[in-house]
C-alpha cells in the first residue's frame, strides 16, 4: 500500500476512473467477506450447539448464538456494501454521481450502525463464553483494545487511499455548484 497521500487535483474523467477502479475492488473485498461469513455460520452454529453439548452451560449457548448473529449481520452488510459498489452508476447525471461517489467514500455512515451491532453481538458472545478462562474486565480490555487498533488501521488506510478520491469529488461538486 502506498502510503504516501496523493492529494493533486484530478478532472472528472481521471477521478471517474480512479473511483471505478477503487469501486471494483472494494466490490470483490465485501464479496469475499461476505462468503467467509456465510461459511462461518454454520460451523459456529455447529460449534456453539457442540459445546453446549459438553458443558451444559446456557451461557455457552447463547454466546456461540452471539457470535452467529454477528456473522449473519456482517454477511448482510457486506451483500449490502457488494451490490452499492458493484453496481455505482456512472451514467447519472454529473453532480449526482459525485454526490453518491462522496457519499460512498465518506469514512462513517448511518448504516455503519450495523457493523457496530454485530460488533457488539462479538462481544457479548466473548462475555458469556466461560472456556476461554478470562474475567469480564479482561475481556473487555482485549476486545475493545483490538477494536480500537482496527478503526486506527481503518482510518489510516482511509486518510491515505480513499480521503483523496472524497476530497476531489467534493472540489468538482463545489465547482459545479459554484457555476
Amino acid at each position: 500500500m502506498n502510503f504516501k497521500r496523493n492529494n493533486d487535483n484530478i478532472n472528472l474523467d481521471q477521478l471517474a476512473g480512479k473511483l471505478q477502479k477503487e469501486d471494483a475492488r472494494y466490490a470483490r473485498l465485501s464479496r469475499s467477506l461476505q462468503i467467509v461469513y456465510w461459511i462461518f455460520i454454520p460451523l459456529y452454529t455447529f460449534l456453539a450447539i457442540s459445546h453446549y453439548r459438553e458443558s451444559s452451560e446456557i451461557k455457552d449457548l447463547i454466546g456461540g448464538l452471539c457470535y452467529v448473529i454477528a456473522f449473519f449481520i456482517f454477511a448482510i452488510f457486506f451483500g449490502i456494501y457488494h451490490k452499492e459498489y458493484k453496481y455505482a452508476d456512472y451514467s447519472l447525471p454529473t453532480l449526482k454521481m459525485l454526490k453518491n461517489a462522496a457519499y460512498r467514500y465518506q469514512p462513517v455512515q448511518l448504516k455503519s450502525i450495523w457493523p457496530l451491532i454485530a460488533v457488539l453481538f462479538m462481544d457479548a458472545g466473548l462475555c458469556l463464553n466461560e472456556s476461554i478462562g478470562f474475567s469480564f474486565l479482561k475481556v473487555q480490555i482485549y476486545f475493545l483494545g483490538a477494536m480500537f487498533c482496527a478503526v486506527m488501521i481503518g482510518l489510516t488506510i482511509w486518510y491515505f487511499k480513499y480521503k483523496p478520491l472524497r476530497d476531489n469529488a467534493l472540489r468538482l461538486i463545489a465547482e459545479i455548484e459554484g457555476e
